[in-house]
């Protein structure tokens, strides 16, 4: 069901501008935190997961990262409640992003990654927080799909799309030896730009259609 022109004549631009644009900085803000790092760390792309990359003296520029996104995910959340176009599917997408924000932030301030709860042989905290990301990661593009496709069918696919490359790849890497997992992590992390990238660029062009217009001048005689 499309939004009626009454939800939409309610709708505040300059709102959805700014969400729009927290989102796709957020977004791209953790790819390019593992840039700048990489400058400086000791990483092998193929072997290290981002979690080593988070470790050392360099954690600092991964953390920021992390915050980023948790902010951009925060963003999309609020510009797609404000720009509802579904029904209780949509709704619930927008509980998954703010869970994915509420993870990502815990992910950046955790920093004793190998520290367990419950002793060595224990799962460690970090890892019980990655195993979040994959429902949430999965979930919240397919019930944001149908409401995307009221824009754009394209949105759609692209959501479709990002969840089933995150759901092949993160369980990649969760299976994959360690000489080449951390390539499959950074690709299932990459596919999920699918969603959050075309969600903040969508509330960026809605956002300037509601932005008001100036009248047309009309020369006097």
């Amino acid at each position: 069901m499309k939004p009626s022109q009454d939800h939409r004549l309610h709708e505040r631009g300059g709102l959805l501008l700014a969400c729009g644009a927290l989102g796709c900085v957020g977004t791209l803000a953790p790819i390019v935190a593992m840039a700048l790092a990489l400058t400086t760390a000791e990483h092998d792309i193929i072997a290290d997961t981002i979690s080593d990359l988070g470790r050392g003296p360099h954690h600092e520029i991964m953390d920021t990262g992390f915050y980023m996104a948790a902010c951009g995910l925060i963003g999309l959340a609020i510009g797609a409640a404000h720009a509802h176009l579904g029904r209780w599917a949509w709704s619930l997408g927008l509980f998954c992003l703010a869970a994915l924000a509420l993870i990502v932030t815990l992910l950046g301030i955790w920093d004793a990654f190998h520290d367990t709860l419950d002793g060595e042989k224990s799962m460690t905290v970090h890892t019980r927080l990655t195993f979040a990301l994959g429902p949430l990661y999965l979930a919240g593009p397919l019930l944001m799909a149908q409401g995307a496709a009221n824009m754009n069918g394209l949105y759609r696919r692209l959501f479709i799309l990002s969840a089933g490359l995150w759901t092949v790849f993160a369980v990649a890497f969760k299976l994959a030896p360690d000489g080449y997992d951390g390539l499959l992590e950074k690709i299932a992390v990459t596919a999920t730009l699918l969603w959050t990238l075309p969600l903040g660029w969508m509330l960026l062009r809605r956002g300037q259609a509601r932005l008001p217009h100036p009248a047309p001048e009309t020369g006097g005689d």
